[in-house]
C-alpha cells in the first residue's frame, strides 16, 4: 500500500472516530452520566441529576436535587438556549432564553458552612513607642498607611464588574418558592420568587422585574402578607462594562396592624462617567426619608467622599422585616465621611440623637438596660491600628442620667503598638462621669443569684503619663445597699462599696492599683482592700500581684451568708497576698485573727491569736505544692502546727502527699476554737441520714497519704504526749491507719493500726478493723491533769490491748455500730473511786465490806486492778 493512501485511510479512519466521539458526547446519556461523575466529585453538595440535554444551541437540566448544608433545592427542570460552541470557542456567551419554573429552594433546616479557619501569619510583636506633640495631620501617620499600601486599592464598583466574557442576556424567566424557617420570634414564612425581563447586551440598557410574595404561617400575626416589586436596570457600553446600575424596590406589608397597608421604597443607584462614579441609598417610608447616602468617587480615585442622614424607627421597617423581632429604635442624625481607596483611612463625623429599646432582641441579658437615650457629636479618624479623635461627646440617659464621656483634646492611640500622641500631654484626655449607672444592668450575667441595690457613681479621667496613658478615678466609685441572694436564700444584705483605682499603661508595661475597694454595712466596715498588678512588657513576662486587705469578723459573719458560722462578738482579720502567673505559678499569703472573743453561751475561754501562712506552687503540670505554717497564741505561749506537701488534681481524683508537723501543741489553745464552729448534724442520730446509704466512700476523689509528726502535745498544761507519728493512707476503696505511735512517758507509749475498706457489692458497704496496744501506761498524771484539786481516780501502770470491728451503710452507722474487746492487765494499782464516807459506813459494817470485795472480786475488776484489802482498812 502507497504511503499516501495509507495517510488518506488512517485520515479518514480519526475523522470518523472523532465524528462518533462528538456524537456520543452530544448523546443525553453520556452528557447525564459525565454530570452525574461531577457532582459525585462534590460529596458536600448532596446533588442528584435525573438528566442532561445539550445541544449546539440549547442546554437542559431535570430533576436535579441539591441539599447543600442543610438546605434542599428542587428544580424540575431549566432550560437554556445558547450557542455551546461559541461560548467555548470565543468566550461570547449569547443567552436567548433562561427558563427556570417551579423550583423551590427549603430552608427550614439548613445550616450556616462553617468558614475554613483563615491561616495568620506570625507577626513579631511590634516595639511600643509613645510620642508626645503630634500633629493631626495624614502625614503623621505615614508608617500606617505605607503598611495599607499593600492592601488592593478600591477603583470603584464598576472596575469589580467587569465580565471575563462578553454577555448579551434576554429571555430570563426564572419564578419558584423559597421556605424560611420559623424562629423563636418570628413565624415560617413561603415566598413566592418570579424574575422575568432582558435586554442586556452592549449599548443596550437591560431591564428585569423581581417581584416577590411572602405568606406567613401563624394566627394573630402583626403581618400575613408582603409583597415587593423591584425594577432591575443595568446598561452596558461594551459586552463587558457597566456604565449604570439601579434597583428600585417598592414594599408592601398588611396585617391585623396594618389594615391599610404600609408602602416603602427602597433605591440603590451607582453610574460610572467621565469624571467619576457616584452611589446612592435611599429609604422612603410613605413620603419620609428614613435613609439617604450619597457618595462620591472622582475619576483619579483618591478619596471617597460622602454624606449620610438617618430619620429611622424601629416602627418604620417592622413591616418589612419578615416578622422578625427588632429592637426599638429612633435615631436622628447627619453627617459626612470619608475614606482613601484602600480603606486604610477613614473619617467620620456628624451628630446622632437616637433612643433604644428592649436590646433582649440582640442578646438577652440586655434586657435589664431598658430604654437608653444617646446624644453624641464626633469627628474621629481610623488610620489602619490608629484611632485618631479629634472631638467626641456623648451622653447617655435613661429616665434618670447614667453617663457621658467627653474629650478634653484631640489625640491619638495605636492599639497595636501602644502608641499615644498628645498635643498637650499636661493635659487630661479624657473625662468619664458614671450619673447613676443601674445595677439592674448586672443581673442577667448573675446565674441563679438575684442582686438589688443603688446606681453606680463616679468619675473618671484619662491622661498621657509617663509615657503612656493613665485611666484614674477622680471620685470613687460608689455603689450602696447592694445585696445578694440565691433562690431561698439571702447572702449579702445592704453592703456599701467603694472602690477608688488607677490603671496606667506604658512602653515598659502595664500596672493596675486599687486604692482601697471598700465594703461596709451600717456604719460598719467589713473588708477593705489595697492591691496592685502588672506586668512588663516583652515576651513570656510575668504577671505579678500584691495587696493587702483587713477584716471585721463579727460584720462578717452578720451578713446572712455567714450567719451562724461562728459565735463571735469581736475580732480582726488581715492578711497579705503576692502572687507572681507565668509558666510557673506561685502564691504567697498571710493571715492573722486577733481580738478574738467568743459568745459566752459557747466558751468562755479566751481565744488565742491565729497567724496562718501559705506558699503554694502550680506548675505546668498542674502539681501544686504547698506549705502552710499555723501559730496559735494564748496566755504568753505559743503551739504550732504545719502542714506541707503536694496536690496532683486529675479527671476523676486528686493525689494528695501531705505532712503535718509540730514542735509543740497545745490541746486547749487549739480545742476552743472548736466552740465556735457551727452545729452539724450528726448521722448516727438524725434519721434520714442513718437511713441513707452511701454510694461512694467519704473519702472519694482522695488518693495518697498524709503523715503525722508532732513532737510534743501538752493538755492542761501537765500531761504530756510526745512523738506522735503515723501515716493516713487513702486508696481507692480503702483508707488505711498505719505505723500510729505516741510516747506516754517513761517506758509507755500506744500504738494503733486501722482500716476502712468500701464495696458498692456489699450490703453494708463500710468495714473497720482496728488493733490498739497501750503498753506501760501511768494512770496518775492523766488523772491529775484532768482535775488537778483531786488525787488520781486511778493510779498504777496498765496494758491494754483491744480489738474494734464494724460495719455499716454510710459513715454514721460506722461509727455506731464498731464494737471490740478490751484485755487490761495491771501488776499493782490504786482505786480511789469510794468517797470518805463510804469508807467510814464500810467500817462500821463489816459484813458490808465483805459483800463489796466479793462483787469486786467476782467481777474481776480487783484482779485487774490489784485491789487489796488492807489499803481499804487504812
Amino acid at each position: 500500500m502507497k504511503p499516501l493512501r495509507f495517510l488518506l485511510y488512517f485520515s479518514a479512519a480519526v475523522f470518523v472516530l472523532l465524528a462518533v466521539a462528538v456524537g456520543v458526547a452530544f448523546t443525553s446519556g453520556f452528557q447525564t452520566w459525565a454530570a452525574r461523575q461531577a457532582l459525585a466529585g462534590q460529596p458536600a453538595l448532596h446533588a442528584t441529576l435525573g438528566r442532561v440535554a445539550a445541544g449546539l444551541g440549547h442546554v437542559n437540566f431535570e430533576s436535579v436535587h441539591v441539599e447543600p448544608h442543610g438546605a434542599i433545592l428542587t428544580l424540575p427542570a431549566l432550560s437554556a438556549e445558547l450557542p455551546l460552541l461559541s461560548a467555548a470557542l470565543s468566550k461570547k456567551i449569547t443567552v436567548t432564553k433562561l427558563v427556570a419554573k417551579g423550583w423551590t429552594l427549603d430552608l427550614t433546616k439548613a445550616k450556616p458552612a462553617k468558614p475554613a479557619a483563615p491561616s495568620a501569619p506570625t507577626v513579631p510583636a511590634p516595639a511600643v513607642r509613645v510620642t508626645s506633640g503630634f500633629s493631626l495631620l495624614p502625614s503623621a501617620y505615614a508608617a500606617d498607611i505605607a503598611t495599607a499600601a499593600t492592601v488592593s486599592t478600591f477603583q470603584g464598583v464598576f472596575s469589580q464588574l467587569k465580565l471575563p466574557v462578553d454577555l448579551s442576556l434576554d429571555g430570563v424567566e426564572l419564578e419558584g418558592d423559597v421556605l424560611l424557617p420559623p424562629a423563636p420570634d418570628a413565624p415560617a414564612a413561603r415566598i413566592h420568587v418570579r424574575i422575568v425581563g432582558g435586554g442586556l447586551a452592549a449599548g443596550r440598557e437591560g431591564r428585569f422585574t423581581l417581584d416577590l410574595a411572602v405568606a406567613f404561617t401563624g394566627e394573630n400575626l402583626p403581618v400575613n402578607a408582603l409583597t415587593v416589586h423591584a425594577t432591575l436596570v443595568a446598561a452596558m457600553d461594551t459586552p463587558r462594562t457597566f456604565t449604570r446600575l439601579e434597583t428600585q424596590a417598592a414594599s408592601a406589608a398588611q396585617g391585623a396592624q396594618f389594615p391599610a397597608g404600609v408602602k416603602l421604597v427602597a433605591t440603590v443607584a451607582a453610574a460610572r462617567a467621565a469624571q467619576g462614579e457616584n452611589y446612592l441609598v435611599a429609604v422612603v417610608l410613605e413620603g419620609k426619608e428614613l435613609i439617604d447616602l450619597h457618595a462620591d468617587l472622582p475619576a483619579d480615585a483618591r478619596s471617597l467622599t460622602g454624606t449620610w442622614k438617618l430619620n429611622l424607627r424601629t416602627a418604620d421597617l417592622a413591616p418589612f422585616a419578615l416578622g422578625r423581632a427588632l429592637p426599638v429604635l429612633d435615631a436622628v442624625g447627619e453627617g459626612k465621611f470619608s475614606t482613601d481607596p484602600t480603606f486604610a483611612e477613614i473619617h467620620a463625623s456628624g451628630r446622632l440623637d437616637a433612643t433604644a429599646d428592649q436590646l433582649a432582641v440582640i442578646q438577652p441579658e440586655l434586657a435589664a438596660v431598658g430604654v437608653v437615650k444617646v446624644t453624641a457629636e464626633f469627628d474621629l479618624a481610623q488610620t489602619g491600628d490608629t484611632l485618631r479623635v479629634e472631638h467626641l461627646t456623648a451622653q447617655f440617659d435613661g429616665p434618670r442620667p447614667i453617663a457621658s464621656v467627653r474629650s478634653l483634646q484631640p489625640f491619638a492611640f495605636n492599639a497595636k503598638t501602644g502608641e499615644l500622641k498628645v498635643a498637650e500631654p499636661a493635659r487630661e484626655l479624657l473625662a468619664l462621669k458614671l450619673q447613676g449607672v443601674p445595677l439592674a444592668w448586672v443581673q442577667p450575667f448573675l446565674k441563679n443569684l438575684r442582686i438589688t441595690g443603688g446606681d453606680v457613681r463616679g468619675e473618671l479621667a484619662a491622661t498621657a503619663s509617663n509615657g503612656g496613658l493613665a485611666l484614674r478615678s477622680k471620685t470613687p466609685l460608689t455603689v450602696t445597699e447592694v445585696s445578694l441572694a440565691s433562690p431561698g436564700a439571702s447572702l449579702v444584705r445592704t453592703v456599701d462599696a467603694s472602690l477608688g483605682f488607677s490603671a496606667d499603661y506604658t512602653p515598659q508595661g502595664w500596672q493596675a492599683e486599687i486604692a482601697p475597694l471598700t465594703l461596709g454595712s451600717g456604719g460598719a466596715t467589713l473588708l477593705t482592700i489595697h492591691a496592685k498588678a502588672g506586668q512588663l512588657a516583652g515576651k513570656d513576662q510575668p504577671l505579678k500581684a500584691t495587696g493587702r486587705w483587713s477584716a471585721s469578723l463579727p460584720a462578717i459573719f452578720a451578713q446572712p451568708a455567714l450567719a451562724a458560722k461562728a459565735g463571735l462578738l469581736q475580732g480582726d482579720a488581715a492578711g497579705e497576698f503576692a502572687a507572681t502567673i507565668a509558666g510557673k505559678k506561685e502564691i504567697q499569703a498571710t493571715l492573722t485573727l486577733t481580738n478574738l472573743a467568743a459568745d459566752p453561751t459557747l466558751t468562755k475561754e479566751t481565744l488565742p491569736t491565729i497567724t496562718v501562712g501559705l506558699r503554694a506552687d502550680l506548675d505546668a503540670s498542674g502539681k501544686i505544692s504547698f506549705d502552710s505554717p499555723l501559730l496559735f497564741e494564748r496566755a504568753g505561749r505559743k503551739s504550732d502546727l504545719a502542714l506541707a506537701g503536694t496536690a496532683l488534681p486529675g479527671a476523676t481524683t486528686t493525689a494528695l502527699d501531705v505532712k503535718v508537723t509540730s514542735s509543740l501543741l497545745i490541746v486547749e489553745d487549739v480545742q476552743v476554737l472548736a466552740a465556735l464552729a457551727p452545729p452539724s448534724v450528726n448521722p448516727a442520730t438524725d434519721p434520714e441520714l442513718r437511713k441513707k446509704t452511701d454510694e461512694k466512700p467519704f473519702w472519694a476523689g482522695l488518693t495518697g497519704q498524709l503523715a503525722l509528726a508532732l513532737k510534743k502535745v501538752v493538755y492542761a498544761d501537765k500531761y504530756e504526749v510526745a512523738d506522735v507519728t503515723g501515716t493516713l493512707r487513702l486508696e481507692d476503696g480503702a483508707l488505711k491507719l498505719d505505723g500510729v505511735r505516741a510516747d506516754l512517758g517513761e517506758n509507755s507509749e500506744v500504738k494503733l493500726k486501722a482500716g476502712v475498706t468500701f464495696s458498692g457489692q456489699r450490703r453494708e458497704p463500710y468495714a473497720l478493723t482496728a488493733d490498739v496496744a497501750l503498753n506501760n501506761f501511768d494512770s496518775a498524771p492523766l488523772f491529775r491533769a484532768l482535775d488537778p484539786g483531786k488525787l488520781p481516780t486511778v493510779e498504777g501502770r496498765f496494758n491494754v490491748t483491744s480489738s474494734l470491728a464494724g460495719s455499716g451503710i454510710n459513715a454514721g452507722q460506722l461509727v455506731e455500730r464498731t464494737r471490740g474487746d478490751f484485755q487490761l492487765t495491771s501488776k499493782a494499782g490504786l482505786f480511789r473511786g469510794l468517797s470518805a464516807e463510804m469508807v467510814e459506813s464500810l467500817k462500821q459494817s463489816p459484813s458490808m465490806l465483805s459483800n463489796a470485795l466479793n462483787a469486786v472480786s467476782a467481777s474481776g475488776v480487783g484482779a485487774l486492778l490489784g485491789l487489796k484489802k488492807e489499803k481499804l482498812d487504812d
